[in-house]
This record gives structure tokens, sequence and C-alpha cells, in this order.
């Protein structure tokens, strides 16, 4: 599956990005269960049960292998019933071997399948309809009740599948990063509008004429840096609203490029931000070429690492979300949960019930600990009321080339193991304390908006539809370098806007919509 990876010394938060929440999220480890009281580590109720034994299918992270006799899969086992038999395949063959089974419906008892794949196989009976178990699984209940955009994976008034939520995340997002020892040296304030932040920037650009202070990796900016500005890129989800709306054929858009197209005729824009790779992007802000970014928060712990080795001071450092012009302030938080990554179960499987109580149990206060931190006594303790690796443990992989990426794969923890209510106390353990504060600042951040992570389900016929409109829209929306570095006046913005909704934006809006309130 496409897993979005947490950064834990060598590499970096995704997005996936890679997500708590929000202000009221559990402090850092601290287990939540589907909003469940119980104490970290007590015993709940053992329900009846059978033996049985099922084929797991999952695609495999080159960053956390998948071993298959773990303590996680025996603690799974003790508490369950339930033998997996556990089949690991390369990410980078997984979506062949996904698609074969699909298509010949012989997939395994459980298989790790997207988003897009439960909506499309849903009505073919291939998969057991786990919304059909639901009043005997209380836990799961509760989950979807605190995750309503699970209802964007029900098709036809049934859930098929177990999407993977969190109970606590290191919160990542597009966020603004800034050389505060810059701002220091300056001694400039930290901005707190966007027309501080130009302010700031250009003295940078003042102070180092030779560097260009913003610098972006392509246009994997556009979608925060507009909706901070109060504005939209591409389909955007307005979370106050509950609405979708196009972004680029509103008057809001044209303050974003002329922003921007201010920006890169001073100097202070990169120049090659449409076109930079991420490899030299790397290069400019870790080594001073670059001071400010507008994108995933954690690359920021590698940059300072590189930038220190040279001058100690040297930082990026996070700061808050801006309030626009419209005296509002609106971040860009990675999705909670990783709803796009989901288990189904075949509707082949010899004893469904069996499975679904494994998935209760797995989503309850109970699994959530052993799939998440292993075996009490074993590889966790409970200390001030929460669970921790023991000093042991991790000791005992701390020679390793990445320890807690190591230690992970062979207990079987986390998101990359087979957490479905994920837990990363353990990574927290072994990160960048940066990276922490960051994630806690940005969870409290008053203007935090999660980025949905699921579409709504389309028709058929919508589908369609809104590929033909893509292509259309596409083409146009190539002239949003050219209005930036200027090669196109921003005079005609408003043709261009015009040209934008003939093409079938706002078709696309209504699409959307339509389809966001049938599952409503």
């Amino acid at each position: 599956m496409a897993f979005l990876l947490c950064v834990i010394f060598l590499t970096s938060l995704l997005a996936v990005a890679c997500s708590s929440g929000d202000a009221t999220a559990p402090k850092t480890g601290e287990p939540t269960s589907g909003g469940s009281t119980a104490a970290p580590g007590a015993a709940e109720a053992e329900p009846a049960r059978e033996e049985v034994t099922v084929r797991w299918m999952r695609g495999e992270n080159p960053a956390q292998a998948i071993m298959t006799d773990t303590p996680v899969l025996k603690e799974i086992q003790k508490r369950t019933g339930v033998t997996i038999e556990l089949e690991p395949v390369p990410g980078s063959n997984y979506s062949d071997k996904k698609s074969a089974l699909l298509s010949t419906n012989n997939i395994p008892d459980i298989m790790g399948v997207e988003a897009s794949e439960v909506v499309r196989y849903a009505n073919t009976g291939m998969f057991v309809a786990v919304s059909d178990y639901l009043d005997s699984m209380p836990n799961f209940k509760k989950v979807i009740e605190e995750n309503p955009e699970i209802k964007k994976l029900y098709v036809d008034g049934k859930l098929y599948s177990f999407p993977i939520t969190e109970s606590y995340k290191i919160q990542g997002g597009k966020a603004l990063l800034i050389r505060t020892d810059v701002l220091e040296e300056l001694g400039l304030n930290t901005p707190t509008t966007f027309d501080e932040l130009y302010d700031a920037l250009k003295a940078m650009k003042a102070a180092y004429p030779e560097s260009y202070p913003f610098s972006a990796r392509g246009m994997s900016f556009m979608d925060a840096f507009s909706l901070g500005m109060g504005s939209g890129y591409g389909i955007t989800y307005d979370d106050e609203e509950n609405r979708y709306f196009y972004g680029q054929n509103k008057p809001e858009f044209k303050d974003v490029l002329t922003y921007l197209n201010k920006l890169y005729a001073e100097k202070i824009l990169d120049p090659d931000f449409a076109i930079n790779t991420k490899q030299n992007w790397d290069e400019k802000l870790s080594t001073g070429k670059s001071l400010f970014y507008y994108d995933n928060n954690s690359f920021a712990v590698n940059y300072n690492k590189a930038l220190q080795e040279v001058d100690p001071d040297a930082k990026f450092d996070l700061i808050p979300y801006l309030r626009n012009a419209k005296g509002e302030t609106k971040g860009w938080l990675y999705p909670k949960g990783w709803l796009v990554d989901n288990y189904v179960v075949s509707s082949k499987t010899k004893n469904p019930e069996a499975l679904m109580r494994m998935f209760d149990w797995m989503y309850g206060p109970e699994g959530t600990l052993a799939t998440n931190y292993g075996v009490e006594g074993e590889t966790y303790e409970i200390a001030g009321g929460k669970p921790a690796i023991m000093q042991s443990v991790i000791d005992k992989y701390s020679a390793s080339g990445d320890p807690v990426r190591t230690m992970m794969s062979e207990i079987g923890l986390g998101l990359l193991a087979l957490s479905v209510r994920v837990d990363e106390g353990p990574m927290v353990q072994g990160s960048s304390p940066d990276l922490v504060r960051w994630g806690d600042e940005l969870a409290a951040d008053p203007g935090a908006y999660y980025a949905p992570s699921l579409a709504p389900v389309f028709t058929e016929d919508e589908t369609e539809r809104l590929k033909d409109i893509s292509s259309k829209l596409s083409i146009l929306t190539e002239d949003v370098v050219k209005f930036i570095i200027g090669t196109k006046p921003l005079s005609d913005f408003d043709a261009w806007a015009k040209q934008l909704t003939d093409a079938g934006a706002d078709e696309m809006e209504a699409i959307y919509n339509e389809a966001l309130q049938r599952a409503s």
C-alpha cells in the first residue's frame, strides 16, 4: 500500500503525509481507542472465540521490513485466537500483484488495498461488508463516529474495509520554516501576516544578495500557500462550509499570483522554483542559498543537521500560520489517520466473525497498545500512566543504522506493520525533539486545517466526466507559472479565469459536492 512515512532520523515525515490532530489531541504516546477511558494496559473482557488461521497480505515499505514471526503476531493470536500467516510483498511489486489478485477474485483472507480499490471492487461481492457486523464491533464503531470522513468509504450504504486510523501521530503539515537565526541577526520580528513575511524576506535578500530567500520544490507548495492566502488551488475542500470549490478561477487567486509575482520580480523567489527537484531544493536550503520554505516541516530536521555542521547557530524553525488579507488564518496539516490505506476481508474467508472480532480488538485500547508497543513487560512498560518502550529494548537496537525502524520491524509495531489504530509514541522516543515539538505546535495552531484524506465516491459517469474536465483544465493551469514569472500579464487573469470556468471548473465543483452530499 501507498503508506506515508514519518521521518525518523535519516528519513523525512511525509505525507502521507504523514498527522493527530486537533488542539485536544492526546499527549505524546498516550493511546486512545475510540474514546475509551480504559487505563493503558487495562485488561478487556475476553470475547468468545474460535481458533482460526488466516493469510494476510500487505505491501512492505523499504523503511521497515515486515517480519512474519513477531511478538505482536503472537500477542494477536493469544488475545484473539487468530493466527496470522503474514505475506509481505515488496512495495515495488505490490501494486501489480494486488491488481492481479483483485481482477481474478483470488485474494487472501485479508489484504491491504487503497481506498479507490475498495470503491472499485465493492459491488463484486469479493469483500465482506464489515458494516454488517458493526453492532458487534463497539471499538470500531466508535472510531467511525470519531472519523466522519470514513463515510466517504461507504458504497451504496455499506462499508467494505478497515481504514488505518490514528491514536497519536507526530503531526506534520505544509508549514512555514524560516531561518530564525537570520531573523535574529537582522533584528526582524517573526512574521505574522503575509505582508510581514514579504518584508522579512526582502530584508533577507538585501542582507544576502546572492541568496533567493524563498525556494520551492516545484508547485508542491501552491495548495497550502493558496489556502493560507484565502484562496485555493485546484479542487479544495472548505472545512467551514463543508463543500468543495475550484481555486484558480476565483478572484482571490489573483491575489496569490500577484504576491508571488512580486517576490519573483524582486528576486526573492527562487527563479528555479517551478523546476527544482527535491535534491537541488534540499541543497539550497541546506547550504544557506535559500532561507525560507512553505512545505513539509519535517524536511528541516535534515537541513538543520547539515547547516549546523558549518554554523552551530544556524537553524530553520517553525513559525505559526499567517493571517491573510481577510484577517483569517488557515494552515495545511496532513490528514488525520491514513484513511487512503485499508484492509479488506475476503468474502471467501471461512470465519468472518472471528476476523471482525480481531479487528475490533485491534481498534480498541488493548489492541492499540499491542500493535504499537508490543507486549507489556517484554517490550514496553507503563510509566506515569503512559506506555513507553523499555530502555533495555531501545539499548538493544542502538547500534543499528536506523534504531527505531529496526526495533519496530523486529517487534512488529506500527503503521508499517499491522496497526490499524496507529500510536507513534515509540517513534517519539527516537525522533528529533524539534520534529516532536513542531508536531505539537502544528496541532495546536489556531489556523490548523486538516487536509481531507479521501475524495467522495463518484459514479462511473461522474468519474469519466471528471477525467475529461481535468484534461482540459491541466493545460490551462500551466499558465500559473507564466503569471508568476511575468511572461503572462496579470491583466489577463479575468479572461484566463473564464477559460477555466468554460472548461468545466464549476461543473467539477458541482460533481464533487453532489458526491459529498451522498456520503453525508
